[in-house]
């Protein structure tokens, strides 16, 4: 049974660094989307190739081969505590071979308004705000099937506020054993985070005050 609720004035609510809307008891989870950003020359670029016989046509990803995605943290993050994030990347194999497809992400996070710095070195890894991590999962045996892989939660200390970006690498990587042998096409790749389903009051730092 479905209750609809009809409002005729504003609603005003919490302003409070972290406060927001649950979804049944706890925030929701929503996606930080990107694009797929490759040099378009060099080695470990993977090639812009056709998906099967039809019109569509994807980034297919051999062992090493890298892309780029910016990642704009935004308004409605939860924070307070910092929560952790999760990568993922959507891929889809061109055959019915069901050997694991590892992926792999370097990453490096810097809050905005010139509070920060990245830490391109990777010097601070991975105590602070950059590091690598790795996920992989089996194919599914079936061409053309939408396969989500995700790693564990990453948290970055500095996550307590939008506008930030996250900078990452991903690449296929080895998986140890033996590899998947089917054309490997990623067509993107997010992050979960939890939301408060709200905007700020504010639009630069102090960002919870209004």
């Amino acid at each position: 049974m479905s209750i609809e609720k009809t409002f005729t004035d504003s609603i005003a609510v919490s302003t409070k660094e972290g406060d927001g809307i649950y979804v049944g008891n706890k925030y929701g989870w929503r996606d930080i989307t990107g694009q797929v950003n490759v040099r378009g020359v060099g080695a470990n670029d993977p090639d812009w190739t056709q998906i099967g016989s039809g019109p569509m046509y994807a980034y297919k990803f051999a062992l090493n081969d890298q892309c780029w995605f910016v990642y704009h943290v935004p308004h409605d993050i939860a924070v307070n505590p910092v929560r952790p994030i999760h990568f993922h990347v959507h891929w889809i194999p061109d055959g019915t071979n069901a050997q694991p497809v590892k992926w792999e992400w370097t990453y490096v996070y810097a809050l905005g308004f010139d509070q920060a710095a990245f830490d391109m070195n990777l010097a601070n890894s991975p105590l602070v705000n950059a590091g690598t991590i790795t996920a992989e999962t089996n194919g599914p045996g079936i061409a053309f099937q939408h396969i989500i892989t995700e790693t564990e939660g990453v948290t970055l200390p500095n996550l307590t506020e939008p506008d930030g970006l996250i900078y990452c690498r991903i690449r296929r990587v080895a998986n140890g054993g033996t590899d998947n042998a089917d054309g490997i096409f990623m067509l993107t790749s997010d992050i979960h985070y939890q939301s408060t389903n709200m905007a700020t009051p504010g639009k630069e730092p102090w960002f919870y005050i209004g």
